[in-house]
């Protein structure tokens, strides 16, 4: 049994510089993060641990709480010898009682894993992650707040207005926020444990004031409208059988739907109208809708078309039938949205990204093989783990798909049915969402706790195959070599005519980051697993906003004079 063992690396430029190498065994490690905990090296444990190398790993973990109060370990440590009494001696200046005993156990649990005759050092050989200095020039996010109110994992956001959102996750509870200012306006507290989906609804026509309102679903097995304005809980749901996992509303048909281990079907007053027979235990992942008053529902690896009956004359009962199953997937689809008016795009765990026709069904186009999909310049082995591949996240413009495949970052051309730009390594770890920004540009988020600008630039393309001259080539004596001129035109066709290339990082979160949201005028919203949420501003306009408003205030009180 082969047991991998990874710890988290630091998000810092400095662990990219940082790298160390033992000679003996010519394998390169890189540097873990000495805020969270001390150095240790990717291992693959092989066959079986004995007893004493399996307690001096227990140790390491134990360690892992000590030395999160070595902040300054990482800063004065120097470069990794061969011998770990390099560190010990370092330590001693300025650490003594626990934190140099952990420093000891690690560095000694070191040197056990380089000589352990049942250990396979994994080396390094994956593509080292783009980097980019601390002049950001194409980076406007200079600025940034860090709002508090959750406390667990806020995995939610949602767009209300142009200067509001709200925010959810683990904790169970919403939190109503001003985009510009970044005060809290409202919590709204209701569900008994974490919030699993979350969207904008349409209000009530019953009602007078027409307040914005959303839509929650917990894993109580609960569903509440709120009024985002009031913060008033309007109503509640707590008939389900099972987790609600998402949520979408109909707006042409007024109905809205639940998908859990079923299909239901309300409307806007929370009233039950019809649902479908159990589908699967682990329910339905996504919901989208498509013409002809029908929906696809993500269970598992098949997505099933399913067909809204609304009330007619002979039938005063709404009804929704299955129509139809597509079973190309392979494994568990994770990402299902609509591209256009013609097509919607699903992504499973191993890779798939397949293209269909909204019309009939069919399948338009498929890419199985991002990692040959690439330069070939360079020999790819994009990666070796199944969850490596996973597509969890899309987005979309006129002309391309843009796909979060594990670490990477993949532009998908919808008219020429291929990949045309892609950063295999975008982050250390999986990439959890993107989204467009203005100007071909991509923003990013990722487990690793960064967040990351690229803009997706052309290639300068190969120069063109030269014209022979001279005498003989006049009467066709002189032609180029065809056989010769052959893999240049393949190499052409075979590499990737853009590139997607990183402009900023955007360093602040502790934890993985679960989403995010732009705000043309306010900036960016990000959420994540360290139950923070940070609003990145424009330091340019933010500036210019101060200068303005001190320039009003001047002129109020009288202490500024225009003079013509």
């Amino acid at each position: 049994m082969v047991i991998p063992w990874t710890l988290p690396k630091r998000r810092d430029e400095r662990v990219d510089r940082d790298l160390f190498s033992c000679r003996k065994q010519s394998v390169t490690f890189s540097w873990i993060d000495w805020i969270q905990m001390a150095p240790v090296p990717r291992v693959t444990l092989a066959r079986q641990l004995d007893s004493s190398l399996e307690a001096s790993v227990g140790q390491c973990q134990h360690i892992y709480s000590v030395a999160k109060v070595m902040p300054s370990v990482y800063d004065h440590m120097g470069e990794w010898k061969e011998h770990s009494e390099v560190f010990l001696d370092s330590a001693d200046l300025w650490h003594s009682g626990p934190e140099r005993e952990g420093i000891r156990v690690l560095c000694s649990l070191l040197n056990s894993m380089r000589r352990h005759p049942l250990l396979e050092l994994e080396p390094n050989n994956k593509s080292p992650l783009q980097t980019i200095g601390e002049e950001q020039t194409q980076n406007p996010y200079t600025e940034l707040l860090v709002l508090r109110a959750h406390r667990d994992i806020v995995r939610f956001l949602v767009q209300l207005d142009d200067c509001r959102f709200a925010s959810a996750g683990d904790d169970g509870i919403v939190v109503v926020w001003n985009a510009q200012t970044g005060e809290k306006l409202l919590e709204l507290s209701g569900h008994t444990q974490k919030i699993t989906a979350i969207i904008t609804f349409p209000p009530l026509e019953a009602c007078e004031e027409k307040n914005q309102l959303i839509l929650t679903a917990s894993a109580d097995k609960t569903v509440i409208v709120w009024d985002c304005d009031t913060g008033r809980q309007v109503r509640k749901v707590s008939c389900f059988h099972s987790t609600v996992k998402c949520l979408t509303i109909l707006q042409r048909l007024d109905v809205w739907l639940s998908g859990g281990s079923d299909l239901c079907v309300w409307n806007r007053r929370l009233a039950l109208l019809c649902k479908t027979s159990h589908l699967s235990d682990t329910g339905v992942s996504a919901l989208i809708e498509i013409p002809k008053n029908c929906v696809v529902a993500a269970v598992g690896k098949e997505l099933i078309i399913f067909k809204l009956v609304a009330p007619t004359e002979g039938s005063l009962e709404w009804n929704i039938l299955e129509v139809k199953r597509l079973l190309d997937h392979q494994d568990n689809i994770l990402s299902l949205v609509n591209v256009n008016d013609l097509s919607f795009v699903s992504g499973s765990h191993v890779g798939e990204l397949i293209i269909w026709d909204v019309s009939d069904w069919t399948v338009q186009a498929c890419e199985r093989n991002f990692c040959t999909q690439l330069d070939t310049q360079q020999e790819i082995k994009l990666y070796q783990k199944p969850n490596d591949i996973s597509i969890h996240h899309f987005t979309w413009d006129e002309e391309n798909v843009f796909a979060a495949v594990g670490r990477g970052l993949y532009v998908y051309n919808l008219q020429m049915k291929r990949v045309i730009a892609c950063q295999k390594t975008a982050h250390d770890s999986s990439v959890l969402h993107i989204a467009r920004l203005p100007n071909r540009q991509l923003i990013s988020c990722s487990e690793d706790g960064s967040v990351r600008i690229w803009e997706l630039r052309e290639k300068q393309q190969l120069a063109a195959e030269p014209v022979p001259t001279g005498f003989f080539n006049m009467w066709g004596f002189g032609r180029v070599n065809k056989q010769a001129s052959q893999p240049v035109k393949k190499q052409q066709e075979n590499t990737t005519p853009c590139s997607l290339e990183l402009i900023g990082d955007l360093i602040g979160h502790s934890s993985s980051v679960e989403m995010f949201l732009y705000f043309e005028d306010h900036g960016l919203v990000t959420c994540s697993a360290d139950h923070l949420i940070i609003l990145w501003k424009n330091g340019e306009r933010e500036s210019g906003l101060r200068s303005l408003k001190l320039f009003q205030k001047l002129e109020e009180n009288g202490d500024l004079y225009l003079t013509v």
